[in-house]
């Protein structure tokens, strides 16, 4: 059956506060868990690479109109190839990073009307019931993102953070998929982005969690970014067969 593309769908998010972690992981789990369509990403050290990437929204506006207001989302994705690409550098930032690829779990949001214009706009999310980027106390950070009303269901990282003394202010570009269903998505984020340091970060995970269900087991250790964004725009295209 030949597919057919929706409307373009766009969002865009201001003044995100962030946690960007990533993790050396099992790259025979990681190949379960992504279509064979897709290829993951090996790196040098023979591990893929799995991401989790926690935002607190200020202001989320959806097709450049429709004003959500304050969202906070996590964002769990693995590692893919992808063709070498640099895009355009943002005016403002110093340069531009390459292309990261990603095969993406469905977006996590605490905010029901954000949930449901994604679902009804065919971009596969899921709401959750509480995200926290985290909270800082003597360069320790701590966050959760509680996925249901189970007082163990979701996961819980610490970041033991070192500030830069100016911000490495980038261009950074992200393109992510998903098929889920009927349906596959793509989507395509171009973002002005302040790191801010550099990190250490041990997460636990619930065994039923979205993480926890991937299979890389209930704790991770990993290097993390905290992360200022100023502006990023994401634009998705959807293909329902």
């Amino acid at each position: 059956m030949a597919a057919r593309i929706s409307i373009p769908i766009s969002m865009d998010i201001y003044d995100v506060r962030e946690m960007f972690s990533c993790y050396y992981v099992d790259p025979d789990i990681a190949r379960k868990n992504v279509p064979q369509k897709w290829n993951i990403k090996i790196h040098e050290n023979g591990k893929a690479l799995l991401l989790i990437m926690v935002q607190d929204c200020r202001k989320m506006v959806l097709q450049r109109f429709f004003n959500i207001g304050s969202v906070r989302m996590s964002h769990v994705w693995i590692e893919l190839e992808g063709p070498p690409e640099s895009i355009d550098t943002l005016t403002g930032t110093s340069r531009t990073l390459p292309t990261w690829y990603w095969y993406i779990q469905p977006h996590q949001l605490d905010s029901h009307l954000a949930f449901l214009m994604f679902r009804i706009a065919g971009v596969d999310a899921q709401y959750v019931r509480y995200i926290s980027p985290g909270t800082e106390s003597s360069g320790l950070w701590t966050g959760k993102v509680k996925e249901d009303d189970s007082p163990y269901s979701g996961y819980e990282w610490t970041v033991t953070s070192d500030s830069y003394p100016e911000p490495d202010i980038i261009t950074g570009s992200h393109r992510f998929y998903r098929k889920y269903g009927l349906r596959e998505s793509e989507a395509h984020a171009k973002c002005f982005t302040h790191f801010l340091g550099e990190s250490k970060v041990k997460l636990s995970t619930s065994s039923d969690s979205t993480v926890g269900k991937l299979g890389f087991g209930r704790t991770l250790e990993g290097f993390s970014n905290p992360v200022w964004v100023k502006h990023c725009h994401v634009s998705y295209k959807v293909r329902f067969f």
